[in-house]
C-alpha cells in the first residue's frame, strides 16, 4: 500500500451469526481485513 493511498475506516456491526458463518470460509494464512478487501473489490467490479 502505498503512503499516498487513502484508507477508509469504520467500525462494523454484523450480526454474530453471519460474521463467523463467512470468517470460517477465509483460510487462516489470510488476515479477516485482507479477505474483506477483496470480496469489496468484487463486488464493486459486478456494476
Amino acid at each position: 500500500m502505498s503512503k499516498e493511498e487513502k484508507l477508509k475506516k469504520f467500525l462494523l456491526e454484523i450480526p454474530e451469526e453471519i460474521w463467523n458463518k463467512w470468517k470460517d470460509t477465509i483460510p487462516r494464512s489470510i488476515s479477516l481485513n485482507k479477505a474483506l478487501i477483496e470480496l469489496l473489490k468484487k463486488e464493486g467490479n459486478k456494476k
